[in-house]
């Protein structure tokens, strides 16, 4: 039973089985009906849109192991669910129950987004204050001095790490002292040289660690997270048709224990961490 960021979950409420229109169903087709109507509401939950064609009730029926005729009764004669003016049928129920979670989805999207944008204009913001500054040193001095403790570009450090997240320090003398380890001092002298004339392949360069360094400082914010967050919270959430009654922290993973009386020990922290996230809540 993986768990990811989506692993395609609707709530499945435990008194279902009483729904009028539901035992209507049961009582005409048996114990088949439930299962026709939970294995469709499966499929909806698969599709991008949760609708599904009517001409392809075929294929369902195939799939479910039954007759076209009994997956056409269970769509079109309990108010089940609903036929839009696509021929596309649909759960008015499963859509409201999801409202939220998408809703949630949609958030946690635009903030990616947004978060995404802001480091992306941040570390060009650091390029604009690096070419101000190599331009404001070239109008002061004609031919400025180099050397490995004291230069230009410690200067030019301190004037873009006033800019950067105080989340992430990195700056240029940190990228030089990387990029330049094992490397001679007329080598990093040369390199400084080149910053200062705003050298493309130098500025494209500091550019590309300086995105890796935040890409590495996220992933290890993220492990923090997942490390330190209290994973008791899951108790009482549904996994499936599954409620988790207790847990165990086993290291890398979470020993889940079911009401029913199953367990399942090869949950990732990461991947529960992310799919409470999503999940959290919603559906306790």
């Amino acid at each position: 039973m993986a768990v990811g960021k989506d692993v395609g979950y609707f709530p499945h409420y435990i008194n279902a089985r009483n729904d009028r229109k539901i035992r209507k169903a049961r009582l005409q087709l048996g114990i088949e009906a439930y299962s026709i109507y939970f294995m469709t509401l499966e499929v909806l939950r698969e599709q991008k849109d949760y609708r599904y064609p009517l001409q392809d009730l075929d294929i369902l029926a195939d799939d479910f192991g039954t007759t076209l005729k009994k997956v056409e009764v269970i769509i079109m004669n309990y108010g089940l669910f609903e036929v839009d003016l696509e021929e596309q049928f649909f759960s008015p129920a499963q859509k409201l129950a999801l409202k939220r979670f998408d809703e949630i989805k949609e958030i946690n999207r635009l903030k990616g987004q947004k978060s995404g944008k802001a480091r992306r204009q941040k570390i060009q913001q650091q390029i604009m204050q690096l070419e101000e500054h190599t331009k404001l040193s070239h109008e002061d001095s004609i031919e400025p001095r180099f050397n490995t403790s004291s230069s230009a570009v410690e200067l030019v450090s301190k004037k873009v790490s006033k800019e950067v997240n105080k989340k992430h320090t990195h700056t240029i003398d940190d990228w030089l002292n990387e990029y330049c380890l094992g490397k001679s001092p007329a080598y990093k002298a040369d390199m400084m040289k080149r910053i200062h004339n705003q050298d493309p392949i130098a500025i494209r360069t500091y550019n590309d660690w300086y995105q890796a360094q935040i890409e590495q400082d996220l992933r290890e914010e993220k492990q923090k997270k997942i490390n330190t967050f209290d994973y008791t919270l899951l108790v009482g959430m549904r996994i499936g048709n599954k409620v988790i009654k207790r847990i165990t922290d086993a290291g890398s993973t979470i020993h889940l224990f079911f009401e029913d009386g199953t367990d399942d020990y090869t949950q990732p922290k990461q991947d529960l961490y992310e799919w409470y996230q999503t999940n959290g809540g919603l559906y306790a």
